[in-house]
């Protein structure tokens, strides 16, 4: 009876260990199906997380990008507008220098070279230079002032000169605004080529 009880208990005791030890690799099995799920969950989320980090990096990239290429553009277009406006300063004051005494009797000589004595003209000029300018006349040319040559002192005239024939048709503007307006038809496309090119 010893043995049939020792016997009992040993197979007891066997049936117990081969229920622990399958309880234990069950435990075991779902733990590791567990920690696999837990890194595959967590490699899954680093991968979306890199790779909306790296989409955020790119499109941070091409805004910043498209910032400094704007900045470049408006830097480029400010600079070209103040040296547009500076070539323009100077170029208008050297026009109205250019435009005045010595230049205007000139002037005048050519004018009244084209039209003869006998022409009837009016030389509009900026009313700084009228008197001189009538006086010239007077003095070099006076069949031609007689003849209707006359200096007329125009508040819209800066400098330069505007010959009126045939009752105020305007045949030559040679005024200050004229001269520059012709400048600026040359000046603003070369400089403005000028500066895209540059800004390649």
């Amino acid at each position: 009876m010893a043995e049939e009880l020792q016997s009992l208990l040993d197979r007891i005791q066997r049936e117990g260990i081969d229920k622990a030890n399958a309880k234990a690799d069950e435990i075991v099995t779902a733990a590791e199906a567990k920690a696999k799920a837990l890194i595959a969950d967590a490699e899954k989320k680093a991968a979306e997380a890199k790779a909306k980090a790296e989409t955020d990096a790119a499109v941070l990239l091409s805004r910043s990008e498209q910032s400094i290429r704007q900045s470049a553009r408006d830097i480029v277009l400010g600079v070209g507008q103040a040296v547009q406006e500076t070539l323009e300063r100077v170029l208008a004051a050297e026009v109205r220098t250019t435009l005045t005494g010595a230049f205007l009797q000139q002037y005048l000589l050519k004018v009244v070279e084209q039209l003869g004595t006998e022409g009837d003209a009016e030389l509009h000029v900026a009313p700084a230079e009228a008197e001189q300018l009538s006086a010239f006349a007077r003095a070099k040319l006076a069949d031609a002032v007689n003849g209707g040559v006359k200096v007329v002192a125009d508040r819209d005239v800066g400098a330069g000169i505007s010959v009126r024939i045939d009752g105020g048709r305007v045949e030559h503007d040679f005024t200050d605004k004229a001269v520059m307006e012709a400048m600026q038809q040359v000046l603003r496309p070369a400089l403005a080529k000028l500066l895209s090119e540059s800004g390649k």
